[in-house]
């Protein structure tokens, strides 16, 4: 009788069996748990996890896939999708597993995942002062900076903007400096890493949008943290130690 050789995505094994699994499984956990706080809603699919924060900004609202599909899988998880968001909702679908041409969705890119095993930071640029946030001035602060350097002033708040979120579920910072909110990032502690999100700068290379990535990694000193870069962030990241693991795949629905 031949051994049976785990794949790393059967339903019963450990969130712990590779960085990768920690990694998934944090990012759907961390917006399940924000779909519960603010009144969204969640579903499951065969092989995916689905959120309907009710955003404007469509990365808000999302579809993990949650283990390799195959075939008809694929078009299973999109009508599940089709038909849990309204028609006209912005949402992105996020899977670290290749996938097939998604009709009806629009491609967004291969955005790498990368990581970073625990290590100190280097210093916060002189005059730069970092606060969590805590109240709804520092919240608004976070949300004038990601509105600002995400060019969603069209678009609407996102819906981390929620002091439900901030504090024992997200750890937000904004950076400062002479008074100015100038930069902003935040993170989640699921699975034994730290996973990184909203990092963001008004003020470009001055080292703001690096030191913010600093404090909310720092968060959780002994776990490694993990993120998915932009292409203006990727180099900040690898000069900050971030190793690039492999590229994810990102569609989205468009708003209508």
């Amino acid at each position: 009788m031949s051994e049976v050789l785990t794949t790393g995505w059967e339903s019963g094994l450990p969130a712990e069996d590779s960085l990768t699994r920690r990694f998934v499984l944090a990012y759907a956990d961390r917006i399940t748990a924000m779909a519960e706080r603010t009144g969204g809603r969640q579903a499951w699919a065969a092989g995916a996890r689905m959120v309907d924060l009710r955003s404007p900004f469509g990365y808000d609202n999302a579809v993990v896939v949650t283990r390799p599909l195959f075939g008809d899988e694929w078009t299973a998880v999109l009508d599940a999708a089709g038909a849990f968001y309204p028609p006209d909702r912005w949402w992105v679908l996020l899977s670290v597993f290749p996938t097939p041409g998604l009709a009806g969705l629009v491609p967004v890119g291969h955005p790498p995942l990368m990581l970073r095993v625990p290590a100190p930071f280097p210093p916060a640029p002189s005059g730069l002062e970092i606060r969590p946030v805590r109240d709804a001035t520092t919240l608004a602060d976070f949300e004038a900076v990601l509105v600002e350097a995400y060019g969603l002033a069209e678009v609407g708040a996102p819906a981390i903007a929620d002091l439900t979120l901030a504090g024992s579920l997200l750890h937000l910072r904004v950076g400062y400096v002479d008074g100015r909110p100038v930069a902003t990032a935040g993170s989640a502690v699921h699975h034994g890493v730290v996973e990184v999100d909203w990092v963001a700068s008004v003020v470009r290379r001055r080292g703001y949008g690096a030191a913010l990535t600093a404090a909310v990694a720092g968060v959780a000193p002994e776990l490694p943290s993990v993120l998915i870069a932009s292409d203006d962030g990727h180099g900040v990241y690898r000069r900050l130690g971030y190793l690039d693991l492999f590229r994810t795949t990102m569609w989205e629905h468009p708003p209508s």
